[in-house]
């Protein structure tokens, strides 16, 4: 499907939505003291950007795995890592990188989980003169993030705590610097930071132009590459009264990542035809697909979850008093049917 007819699609759907919510006769259920409109008549407001991590639902979409499991549905656009939009209620769906909601959730954001979607993408990436060979010899260096609680910067957060550099407010061994991700190679290149980290194709470019070396890949170290970084969240009202919808819905994102574990090569030209991705390298964009791990699993995001919980409080960013498996097990959403 080209970009016009996907930009019809949302179009024409989010006329749908409007119809339907201006219904005046339609047929409702109650739950509690809330009306709610009925499974088949509700329409799922699914926000979604554009990037390599956006596969698994730009490809359910593209082959038609939500219509498949009878969804209705509008798209609402998207940016960066924010989960403001299910918090706002404004939408119902969205893929999001884990480490950016961690603390979005300590802070009383309400957000569920329902499966890990992929492993892998991202990267920290040295000057490539630098000298600087591993995640520990950043001690004492500058570091260029695309913002300070973003994945990018969490991870390396946790890949020097793990090597026992200071990360903490009050040891703080490595300087971080904040650029926009426009700005993070030229940073790099102009010797303002010692290293970058970056979500991909940004940090595979930079090696791959020779301005940089990889010093930490989530899809290959050993730590990271089993961990689930990005998630399906939904929002907790939507779960509570459509749970069908939202099964049904991850059954689609899951069928969606499948799709792109199993046909990489379609899926990057895929995504460059319909300008889907910042990065038009068609190689290396096969390659980054290629690398992460698209077969989702359950159990595999629940984990990735406590592991961050537990990562993030050891590094003082979130509460210290907060019970982990607790607040894991109000988040995270598991159905009967999947797996």
């Amino acid at each position: 499907m080209g970009k016009m007819k996907l930009i019809k699609r949302c179009l024409i759907l989010g006329l749908l939505a409007i119809s339907l919510s201006a219904c005046s006769n339609k047929e409702v259920e109650k739950t509690g003291t809330k009306n709610v409109v009925k499974d088949d008549e509700y329409v799922v407001k699914m926000s979604y950007n554009s990037g390599l991590c956006q596969a698994p639902f730009q490809m359910a979409l593209e082959l038609g795995y939500f219509e498949k499991e009878g969804l209705k549905y509008e798209l609402i656009k998207s940016e960066g890592y924010s989960s403001d939009l299910i918090a706002s209620g404004k939408a119902d769906t969205f893929t999001s990188m884990l480490p950016s909601v961690i603390q979005q959730i300590d802070n009383g954001v309400d957000v569920n989980m329902t499966v890990g979607v992929h492993t892998g993408c991202l990267k920290v990436v040295a000057k490539a003169d630098s000298g600087i060979n591993k995640i520990e010899d950043l001690k004492g260096k500058k570091v260029g993030v695309p913002g300070l609680a973003t994945p990018p910067a969490i991870i390396t957060y946790r890949a020097l705590a793990a090597k026992g550099i200071g990360t903490t407010p009050e040891n703080m061994q490595v300087e971080f610097l904040v650029f926009t991700p426009s700005e993070l190679q030229l940073a790099l290149e102009e010797g303002r930071v010692d290293a970058i980290a970056a979500s991909d194709p940004i940090g595979a470019i930079v090696a791959k132009n020779g301005a940089g070396k990889v010093i930490l890949d989530t899809t290959v170290d050993e730590e990271y590459k089993n961990e689930f970084c990005c998630v399906s969240l939904l929002r907790p009202d939507f779960v509570k009264e459509h749970p069908k919808l939202a099964e049904k819905y991850t059954k689609a994102l899951m069928k969606g990542a499948k799709y792109v574990e199993e046909h990489p090569e379609e899926v990057a030209k895929f995504q460059i035809d319909n300008k889907l991705v910042s990065n038009d390298d068609l190689e290396m964009n096969i390659a980054l697909l290629k690398s992460y791990n698209f077969i989702s699993s359950i159990d595999g995001g629940k984990e990735a979850l406590k592991r961050n919980f537990k990562d993030l409080q050891g590094l003082k960013l979130i509460s210290q008093d907060l019970d982990i498996d607790k607040i894991v097990n109000k988040v995270y959403v598991e159905f009967k049917g999947l797996k």
